[in-house]
């Protein structure tokens, strides 16, 4: 429960901790607006550390939910991996500034900035745990 709570202040308070000057952009009507100009190192700063944050909190539930260390290590890789997808593919995106490019930015960014993965992993490890509680 205190990780849920954690995980709702992270979003809450979002403005105040992290900087990120999509989050503005991406609340108006940002498909006829330009790209924000911003400091690259800082962002990625910021969106290490909130990204690190929500695999701590996702890892600390997927723990208490299914007492599997290996269902932690898969949480990892697949942060891990959707991380270096991620990352890699805003970076990209940012550099164009294209009608198209604005949505999938704003998709990616989500994926980045929320804990997305959690929504798609309790599920996943709910019917490979019962799956294999099963046999």
């Amino acid at each position: 429960m205190i990780s849920l709570v954690a995980l709702l202040c992270v979003r809450i308070f979002e403005k105040h901790l992290f900087y990120d000057p999509f989050i503005d952009y991406f609340k108006s009507d940002f498909q006829l607006l330009s790209l924000p100009k911003f400091d690259a190192f800082l962002y990625i700063i910021s969106t290490c550390f909130r990204y690190g944050i929500n695999l701590l909190f996702t890892a600390v539930i997927i723990w208490f939910l299914y007492k599997s260390s290996e269902f932690v290590k898969a949480t990892l890789w697949v942060y891990l991996l959707a991380f270096v997808i991620l990352f890699g593919s805003f970076f990209v995106l940012a550099s164009f500034d294209y009608q198209w490019v604005k949505m999938c930015l704003f998709y990616v960014r989500r994926f980045l900035i929320h804990p997305i993965l959690l929504f798609i992993l309790v599920p996943s490890f709910y019917f490979m745990y019962n799956t294999k509680s099963s046999d």
